[in-house]
């Protein structure tokens, strides 16, 4: 259950940088980079709803706490300097 909830925030986060731009991709290399991140979430929120709803909405709460832990952390970081 520990590693589950490690991995939401870990997808999560890396949403957060995905998302944030701040990677020097292309356009089309950054839609795929979206694409795949967006299909790994539904992925991992699917298989939590598998166990119960419980699990899926906590898997989606880790998802978005990982995100937003990202833009509060690393993007109030970089803003100061």
């Amino acid at each position: 259950m520990f590693a589950r909830i490690i991995v939401g925030v870990l997808i999560g986060l890396a949403a957060g940088l995905i998302l944030s731009g701040k990677l020097s991709l292309d356009e089309k290399t950054q839609q795929i980079v979206q694409w795949f991140v967006g299909v790994v979430a539904i992925g991992f929120i699917a298989s939590s709803f598998m166990f119960g709803a419980l699990y899926g909405v906590l898997a989606v709460a880790e998802i978005a706490g990982g995100y937003f832990a990202y833009t509060k952390l690393f993007q109030a970081g970089s803003s100061q300097q």
